[in-house]
């Protein structure tokens, strides 16, 4: 019956729950305003969009080789080669869906050897951050991205699975055939999944997927982040 797997990037396949999060930590910039920005956007007081914008031109004019060298710090969970090993040896496609930064997500994706890959990108001219992102995935939006790979490879939404850690991840939830959250840091991801997941190693996954019929369960977590 399933097709794919499409997984949510910070804090699932990896650790940090932002990598906008954590450049902005490396280069101490969190405590110096970025941090205002996820307040401003956490109460609405601005868009998706301005809220990346900002965060984008805080790093305006620096060379994009230190930020890939603060990105590359970030490494995968435990578990994180075995359990793609054990998706592909059902042939199943898998991809990643993130509102993080392409300066993370590809390197995990050709690490990983993924299907598909699509994050937010960082404008640059001759090697250094114009202070502009394209977005490619919106918060809250990322049935988008999933119709696209749906579209793409020829299957169904309700032919994919998808992982994911946070309220960010609901709309992904709601629009493929089956959802797990792993690590959740909010209530609603937890509400919103089929199944739960607290484990530390990304193969306690496995006996999660739908291959089975598994039950459903909840469990409850505390809030979180949003890039």
């Amino acid at each position: 019956m399933y097709r794919a797997v499409l997984f949510d990037l910070d804090g699932t396949l990896t650790d940090p729950a932002s990598v906008w999060k954590y450049l902005h930590e490396r280069l101490q910039l969190w405590g110096a305003g970025a941090d205002r920005y996820q307040e401003e956007f956490r109460n609405t007081r601005i868009s998706y969009q301005e809220f990346c914008a900002r965060d984008a031109a805080c790093w305006r004019g620096m060379p994009i080789s230190k930020l890939r060298a603060f990105a590359d710090e970030i490494d995968l969970r435990p578990g994180a080669h075995e359990l793609i090993a054990f998706l592909r040896a059902r042939n199943l496609l898998i991809g990643v869906v993130s509102t993080g930064l392409t300066l993370l997500a590809d390197r995990v994706s050709r690490e990983l050897q993924m299907d598909f890959c699509i994050a937010n990108h960082l404008i640059t001219e001759g090697g250094r951050v114009t202070g502009e992102v394209e977005i490619r995935v919106e918060h809250g939006r990322k049935d988008l991205p999933v119709s696209l790979f749906c579209k793409r490879f020829s299957i169904l939404p309700e032919q994919v699975v998808a992982v994911g850690d946070s309220e960010g991840d609901l709309s992904m939830f709601r629009t493929v055939g089956f959802s797990i959250a792993y690590r959740p840091t909010d209530q609603e991801a937890a509400n919103g999944a089929d199944r739960v997941c607290g484990g530390a190693h990304l193969t306690d996954l496995i006996g999660l997927f739908p291959f089975k019929n598994p039950a459903r369960q909840r469990t409850s977590v505390p809030g979180g982040d949003f890039n």
